[in-house]
């Protein structure tokens, strides 16, 4: 039970930084070649949801479900 509750305040936090990563999309109205790396990126987080409730592939729904926000601390770094 408490796993179950882990995944789903695993995925808000995560999704936070998901939804702003997929700002620049939502503002050009499209996919243009600017924008492929967020596309990526939030790509490999619904992934990683999807992952999270297969239990076989719950590490690595962990793992994709952080890429976002690894993607946006690089960004902000550098």
């Amino acid at each position: 039970m408490f796993f179950k509750v882990y995944r789903i305040i695993h995925i808000i936090w995560t999704a936070i930084f998901a939804f702003f990563i997929s700002i620049p999309i939502l503002e050009r109205g499209g996919i243009e070649r600017g924008v492929y790396d967020e596309v990526f990126f939030v790509a490999l987080w619904i992934i990683g949801v999807v992952f999270l409730f297969i239990k076989k592939l719950t590490k690595v729904g962990f793992i994709l479900t952080i890429m976002p926000l690894l993607f946006a601390i690089f960004n902000f770094v550098f």
